[in-house]
């Protein structure tokens, strides 16, 4: 990574920005000479108002596309972003203000269709209650005339107008009891004494449970709030539709919205780089990182098209952001590489050596070639049906196209299609077991080989990570550190391995064994010995006085402890690639219960589907977390220790298009 610095006319500050932001391969960095006749201009609230008319466009897009459907193909995030020359930005610019109002339109006739729905439902859970009492010729707060007292209310309960008289009993004479409304829940009640038993009924009914209305209306009978209500919901009702329409005359505009969107979101990123120059009354100077590739061309880029000064240097690790620069399929594991940490100051990429044991690792994991062919047939297909997708979705198809070759390849030296569908298919509807002879040994039938096999492989893939470690602290001129952080725990595990080699143990498991010479085997043994005596003495050496022999003996500890934690670990690759032949096998044998025939063929092929489907769905995605797993805890954990800041380049952040031209001219 190279440090660059820009020195400019102010007047040519737009379309050196411009050519910056489209050629998309420079960070900008805060400017260090924002002092005496330099300074910072302000642009935040620009900035600010920028991104907030981007996201009120988006709000509007959003809008537009809920209410008319504008529904787009399943796989329609694959077909990326629509590739549009500048001009088209500049067409977006001059018509921005006018479709911005168009934009605050929708979003207000929005707001108040949603008001008015709110309104409508609670004008007809108003009706719902006024229902019960509409038959009322009064007002629910009526209280009766000169000569009687009425009580309107409710009981809860069903109840005849003699019931209820029952319910208050006697000496109530005369008294009027009218139904108005009756549920089993509730009966609703209007009722008319004379004045001088009014005292004496309110108790009674008070007893029996009877309550007035609550919130009751004034001076309208229930009846006639009710039809109210009907007749301002109706006009609501009226409203939205008629707001629906202006809606709808302003979604001809959905897609200058979009571009709209991506207008102010092109300008806000704009105005956030500006913040970070130092400008004069007549120059400005611009500051940031470019990669070591692009570093030439774009110096003699800008100095054939503007009159500036462009220096290019180097810049201290712990300041310059990380790129990465790799073959489009180690590329692919970009993304599980950044989602732990970037390579922090001072370290290398780890990528290439990390994508071949990943992808070995995956495959192991999954081998089933059946499934490894429909991994590598979809993803290859996606990637080449849509060759416009955007970056991070090719890299997601490339890593499990790659996993897919993988899966494969393990799936033939194991012989598993689909688990065992070859000889089931060929005894049941054949009536001769037909079967693929693996090209080394089937799991199921040497399984300790393969739990060998992969431990193997495990230490190989902790090797490496010991040996990346070498290569780090070699390059920092640290050699002695090499020998004791690397190298002797390596001598340690080594020496042992050869001697297990040769044991009747290893015969049992494996099958063979290693002819080695006792006079060889004694001299393994030493040497691991000695290994453990020098990291004893070393893995302390930055303690002092006893200390440093106990941090010794605690080192030597971990890395015994380690080796043999981390060595197990890989045990999982049998697992995971048993399970798969396994589960995919009882599927097979699942199917073809009901034997031979047209039905036996139709029920295989059914539970064939949605059981590989399943089983499919499952262990791939055992598969990619296990080989993170992996690749963070056992690999990383030998030499990486990340906490990079990934390079971030100006360039044209935007949701719905890409300029086509990588630069353009000023």
């Amino acid at each position: 990574m190279k440090g660059f610095r820009l020195a400019a006319m102010r007047r040519d500050r737009k379309r050196i920005l411009e050519f910056l932001q489209y050629k998309g391969v420079a960070e900008i960095k805060e400017s260090g000479f924002a002092c005496g006749a330099f300074s910072k201009v302000d642009t935040r609230g620009d900035y600010i108002y920028c991104l907030k008319n981007s996201e009120r466009a988006a709000m509007a897009v959003k809008a537009l596309e809920e209410r008319y459907q504008m529904q787009k193909p399943a796989l329609a995030f694959l077909e990326g972003r629509k590739p549009v020359p500048p001009e088209t930005i500049e067409t977006a610019a001059e018509n921005a203000g006018l479709l911005m109002q168009s934009a605050e339109r929708i979003l207000v006739l929005v707001d108040e269709i949603n008001d008015a729905r709110v309104k409508i439902t609670q004008y007809k859970t108003r009706e719902a209650i006024l229902a019960s009492w509409e038959v009322l010729p009064v007002c629910e707060t009526f209280r009766g005339t000169a000569h009687t007292a009425a009580f309107i209310g409710s009981l809860s309960g069903e109840y005849t107008e003699q019931a209820v008289l029952d319910l208050i009993g006697g000496g109530f004479d005369p008294i009027y009891a009218e139904i108005i409304y009756t549920s089993p829940e509730q009966t609703n009640l209007f009722i008319i004494a004379p004045r001088a038993m009014e005292a004496d009924l309110e108790k009674r009914l008070v007893a029996i449970g009877f309550t007035r209305p609550a919130s009751p209306e004034q001076d309208k009978s229930p009846g006639e709030h009710k039809r109210d209500l009907e007749r301002m919901r109706k006009k609501l009702e009226d409203s939205i539709t008629e707001m629906e329409s202006d809606i709808g005359k302003l979604a001809v505009h959905a897609h200058e919205l979009k571009l709209t969107e991506d207008y102010y979101a092109i300008r806000a990123e704009k105005y956030r780089v500006i913040n970070r120059l130092a400008q004069s009354k007549h120059t400005f100077i611009l500051e940031g990182f470019v990669p070591d590739r692009d570093a030439p061309a774009l110096k003699q880029a800008l100095e054939e098209n503007f009159t500036l000064s462009f220096d290019v240097f180097g810049v201290e690790d712990e300041d310059a952001p990380v790129y990465l620069e790799n073959a489009k399929y180690i590329r692919a594991l970009s993304g599980i590489l950044e989602s732990y940490s970037m390579p922090g100051p001072g370290e290398f990429d780890p990528l290439p050596v990390m994508s071949v044991f990943y992808y070995l690792l995956f495959g192991l994991m999954f081998s089933d070639a059946g499934y490894g062919l429909i991994l590598v047939g979809v993803c290859g297909f996606l990637l080449w049906k849509y060759k416009n997708m955007d970056e991070n979705w090719k890299d997601n198809l490339r890593m499990f196209l790659m996993c897919g070759v993988s899966t494969v390849f393990w799936g033939i030296v194991f012989s598993s299609y689909f688990g065992d569908v070859v000889n089931v298919i060929s005894s049941i509807f054949i009536g001769r077991e037909v079967g693929i002879p693996p090209l080394w040994f089937a799991p199921l039938e040497k399984p300790m080989l393969l739990l060998i096999f992969c431990l193997g492989l495990g230490i190989i893939h902790l090797t490496a990570g010991y040996l990346l470690k070498a290569r780090h602290l070699l390059a920092h001129k640290r050699p002695l550190d090499a020998v004791f952080d690397a190298f002797f725990p390596l001598l340690i595990l080594y020496p042992l391995v050869f001697i297990f080699m040769g044991s009747g143990m290893f015969n049992d498991m494996a099958g063979f064994r290693l002819s080695v010479p006792e006079r060889l085997s004694d001299g393994l043994m030493w040497l691991s010995v000695l290994s453990m005596a020098g990291i004893a003495l070393t893995a302390g050496r930055e303690s002092k006085g006893a200390a440093r022999y106990i941090s010794g003996l605690y080192g030597l500890y971990n890395t015994l402890a380690g080796w043999l934690a981390d060595t197990l670990s890989y045990s999982r690759l049998l697992a995971l690639g048993l399970a798969t032949s396994v589960i995919a096998s009882v599927m097979n044998q699942l199917g073809s219960m009901a034997g031979g025939g047209v039905l036996g063929f139709i029920l295989f092929i059914l539970v064939f589907i949605v059981g590989q489907s399943m089983n499919l769905g499952i262990n791939v995605l055992g598969a990619y977390v296990h080989s993170n797993r992996l690749a963070y805890v056992e690999f990383f954990g030998k030499f990486y220790e990340g906490g990079g800041r990934k390079f971030q380049p100006f360039s044209v952040h935007t949701k719905h298009i890409k300029i086509e031209e990588a630069v353009r001219n000023g």
